[in-house]
């Protein structure tokens, strides 16, 4: 049987497949002849015999695949992955029957994880019902591996050459540009001050503070302060002086514009990609699981290896973010809690949202939020910003819900959030958007 994706470290995936073939009699046909068979590299004639275990016919159509080890012991074979697998352009990540991934589809719906073969993907092919043995497992594994391969260069390798370039990630992704772009109105700000369970919308009057305007917070911080009394300003201050400890500031700045993470180009198939990844990693961890490799073991990584461009962690080759990846996470910082409708029309639950912290303003955006000097309020710790988002593009309304900005900002907003909230680390065995944005680094 000669059916497993090589690595550098060869002879660990020669040990395991040795105890599979030892470990492994043809329990419906007597005369071994499916693993003989197999031996012989006869794939197609197992793969296509409804009387060879589940086992023997996933291993005749990876096979079929390319994914033997006549095949990557061939010069150069791990050096071109897409011509090893014979890989072909995929119109989209779910284009499950093109080309070789036809023959991984139908390996995976006799041996994969539970998520696949109940998916719509094994629709009318042969699957499994009930449960998997420990070498149904190892024939998911490296299927698995070869799907993640076979849909990352099938999608992004546009010439076939077996790189995936900058320009070609660039081609799908939009490129991501720096967060630098992003427009961040702090000019002026108003302030949300807290005094115990009492929220407030103050415009600060530095030079006399007890003739500050201010609106007791309901409903929605874009409120504009118009109560100007200096008896209630005085009332509140000293309130202030006798909660220090429950009692904070923070600037309300304003969201203009925001970069767009896809650059404008089309969401779903980024988003289809993205849902494949998981899909594909998800069935990938949990069969690594099975077979006992933990998270950080040698062998685990030695089988992964191969996925190391892809499974980056959002890192460059030399270990450091990936410009793409940086942009990415200082843009998600944005609107990681953003308030949607629903967020917003809960006055509870609005004041938990649309926060960031000042460090993360001025680190990533170069936004630096001054001190209030005014006496009273200077007193006040301020580690949070508030942000709310422009509701038309001249940035004269404004509203506590990114599904109510004008569109450029709501499709910034939600493209980001649709793609960027997923973590991962090299060679974790899953790939997500955020890594698809560093295969060119690599």
């Amino acid at each position: 049987m000669k059916v497993f994706m090589n690595t550098k470290n060869i002879h660990i995936i020669l040990v395991l497949i040795t105890l599979a073939m030892f470990g492994c009699s043809d329990k419906k046909d007597s005369s071994s002849s499916c693993l003989n068979q197999l031996n012989e590299e006869k794939y197609q004639q197992v793969a296509e015999n409804s009387n060879c275990s589940n086992y023997h016919r996933g291993s005749g159509y990876l096979g079929m695949a390319g994914m033997s080890f006549s095949n990557f012991l061939k010069k150069g074979a791990a050096d071109n992955l897409t011509k090893t697998l014979g890989i072909q352009n995929l119109d989209n990540a779910s284009d499950y029957s093109q080309g070789n991934r036809n023959y991984i589809t139908k390996a995976l719906c006799l041996v994969g994880p539970d998520n696949l073969t109940n998916s719509n993907r094994c629709n009318g092919l042969d699957k499994r019902s009930g449960s998997r043995t420990n070498y149904d497992m190892e024939i998911s594994l490296f299927g698995l591996i070869g799907d993640m391969i076979y849909v990352n260069y099938g999608v992004l390798d546009l010439n076939l050459d077996g790189t995936i370039s900058q320009a070609e990630t660039d081609n799908f992704t939009g490129g991501v540009s720096s967060a630098s772009s992003t427009g961040i109105n702090s000019d002026n700000p108003k302030y949300e001050i807290i005094v115990g369970s009492d929220v407030y919308v103050f415009d600060i009057d530095t030079s006399n503070p007890n003739n500050s305007t201010f609106a007791t917070y309901t409903d929605n911080y874009t409120i504009n302060p118009t109560n100007q009394n200096a008896i209630q300003v005085a009332s509140i201050l000293n309130d202030i002086q006798n909660n220090p400890t429950t009692s904070q500031i923070r600037p309300i700045i304003k969201l203009d514009n925001m970069t767009d993470i896809t650059g404008g180009t089309d969401l779903t198939p980024k988003l289809v990609l993205t849902n494949e990844l998981f899909s594909i990693s998800s069935g990938l961890n949990k069969d690594l699981g099975n077979i006992g490799l933990e998270d950080n073991s040698s062998l685990r990584t030695s089988l992964t290896e191969n996925l190391s461009k892809l499974d980056n962690g959002g890192l460059k080759s030399d270990g450091t973010t990936c410009d793409a990846a940086a942009a990415l996470d200082s843009i998600y910082m944005l609107f990681q809690n953003a308030a949607d409708n629903s967020t917003s029309d809960n006055s509870t639950l609005l004041k938990q949202s649309n926060l960031i912290s000042l460090t993360d303003l001025a680190d990533q955006f170069g936004v630096k939020i001054p001190s209030v000097t005014a006496t009273g309020f200077d007193n006040l710790p301020m580690t949070t910003a508030r942000l709310i988002y422009a509701s038309d593009v001249s940035g004269t309304t404004y509203t506590d819900s990114y599904e109510n900005a004008h569109n450029i900002l709501y499709n910034s907003v939600y493209n980001a959030k649709s793609l960027g909230a997923e973590t991962s680390s090299k060679n974790d065995g899953k790939v997500i958007y955020r890594e698809i944005l560093c295969i060119g680094d690599n």
